[in-house]
Formats: structure tokens, sequence, C-alpha cells
């Protein structure tokens, strides 16, 4: 028999308060809100997550399991486990990308303890043009530990995955003709080296490949959930296709699709961020 895993995690916000387990992409965490937080905007003072308001949970995730990473169950136990360390009856989810699909895993394993499920940029199974995408990164950050280089492949590989999160109309209005002086005036292949040296200053390679193949694994049945879902998608997201999304929410028993438009593609979680408090903050003053 395995061991159960464990993870580490944050809670903030009043004893007693409605709570809210936010979970985002494979580069998020438990560092949720202030200085640092991966969530500006969003999850704050004012925001649609307001710790004064909510009993925030964040969590890392795990970057081990039975087959080498973590299955979409093993991250729904190991979160659960933590949240049952807080006496946390039911809350809900709001989870963007790799989180959203962990998101629809916790609600498969625990429905009697969520709510609902606010599933943003992510599907129950993953696209294979983003898995082909990501396979490359993945060889990048391969290559570069063989010969003794992870930090400096995986920055290689970031940049990669870059051009995946957003929209050809964003990057042709920022770099085609930028106005000088201005940061994008450096030319967008500045802009995917700072993007690519930040994260592989934070980030082990080992812990990039493990995450990046538990995503590609993903493989949920969305006809037995049993909580109610409402699904974001971005219409012009590259890395989960609206199709995918129609499809998760054409199976879900209880759910509903909103489909916005946004240059930021798949990153618009992050970047369009009135938008999002707008359809949190009228998924979380729902009656439960």
């Amino acid at each position: 028999m395995s061991r159960a895993r464990a993870i580490e995690g944050r809670i903030e916000g009043p004893e007693g308060a409605p709570a809210v387990l936010v979970l985002g992409g494979i580069s998020s965490g438990k560092n949720l809100t202030g200085a640092g937080g991966w969530w500006p905007g969003v999850a704050g003072p004012g925001g649609a997550l307001d710790p004064a308001c909510h009993r925030l949970i964040s969590a890392d995730f795990l970057d081990t399991g039975e087959a080498g990473f973590p299955s979409a169950g093993e991250q729904a136990k190991a979160i659960l486990g933590l949240i049952a360390g807080w006496e946390i009856g039911r809350f809900h989810i709001v989870g963007a990308s790799y989180g959203g699909s962990i998101g629809l895993a916790i609600s498969l394993a625990a429905p009697e303890r969520v709510s609902g499920v606010t599933c943003i940029s992510a599907a129950h199974r993953a696209d294979p043009l983003a898995t082909a995408w990501r396979s490359i990164q993945r060889e990048i950050a391969e290559f570069g530990l063989k010969h003794g280089n992870g930090p400096g492949a995986l920055d290689l590989a970031r940049r990669l995955a870059m051009t995946t999160y957003r929209t050809r109309d964003e990057l042709r209005l920022r770099f085609l003709d930028p106005a000088p002086g201005t940061r994008d005036a450096r030319g967008i292949t500045a802009w995917l080296e700072a993007a690519g040296a930040k994260y592989a200053a934070k980030t082990a390679p080992e812990h990039f490949l493990a995450l990046s193949r538990a995503l590609d694994a993903v493989d949920l049945d969305p006809s037995r959930i049993k909580v109610p879902v409402h699904y974001v998608a971005v219409e012009d997201d590259l890395l989960v296709p609206l199709t995918d999304m129609e499809e998760a929410a054409s199976l879900t028993p209880d759910s509903r699709l909103t489909v916005i438009r946004s240059i930021y593609g798949h990153d618009a979680f992050l970047k369009e961020v009135e938008v999002m408090n707008a359809l949190i903050s009228a998924d979380l003053e729902r009656p439960s």
C-alpha cells in the first residue's frame, strides 16, 4: 500500500467565513495573496477572493506519484488531506488551468465537501496539440539535465511555453510596432528571455517535468460530477480549446458555460482581472 503524500498550503481569512479553495496552473502554489502572490488583483483586498470576506485555502502541488508524476486523483487526495488538517467543512473551488482540472478531480473524490466549482480554462482531459507543445518543452528540459544544464534548458522550454499561453493578436499589438522607450520596444525576444530566466530561477527542472506530465495525464469523467460546475472558457485559448470545454460542460450533469474573448488567450485568467472578479464573485454569491 502506498503511503499518503503531504503537501504544504496556506489558509487565511476569518474563521467561519465561507471557505474557498483556490488552485492555479503548474506554476502557481500556496503563495496566493500579498507580495509575490500568483493571482494579483483577483486574490487579495478588493478582489473577488478577498481574505477579509473569505477563508482562502491555497496549496502547492505534488510533484511525485505512482507513475513518477502525480495523477489527478493523487493531487485531489493530497489537497483534501491538507484541508482536513484545518477542519474546514464545505468549500467552493476556484481553479484555473491545471488547477481547474484538479478542482474537478476533488469534486469527484469528495462531492459532499464541495459546494461548487468555478473551472477556468481547464477541461477533463488534455488537448493533443497542447500535449505536443508540452512534450517538446519536456524534451528540451530533459536534454539540458542530461548535459548538465537543467536551468538553461528550462529557460528555453519556458520561452516556448510563453508563445502558447498568449495569442497572435496580443503579440502583434505589442511587438509589431511598439512605442519607443516602452518595455515592449526591446522586442519579443527580450520578453521571452526575461520570462524564461524568471521561471528557471525559481523552478527545478524536475518539478516542471513532473507537473507537465501530470497535466497531460488528466483524464476525468465529467458525467460523474455531482456538484455544480461553472466552466469559463476563453475563445482564443490555444491550450484548452473551446470544444473541449463545451464537451466537459455537456457531460457534467449540473453545469453552465461562459465563453469570453481575450487577446491574452490561456493567460486571460491572470490578465483579465475585471472579468475574472465579476465571474468569480457571482459564483461565490450563489446559494450553495
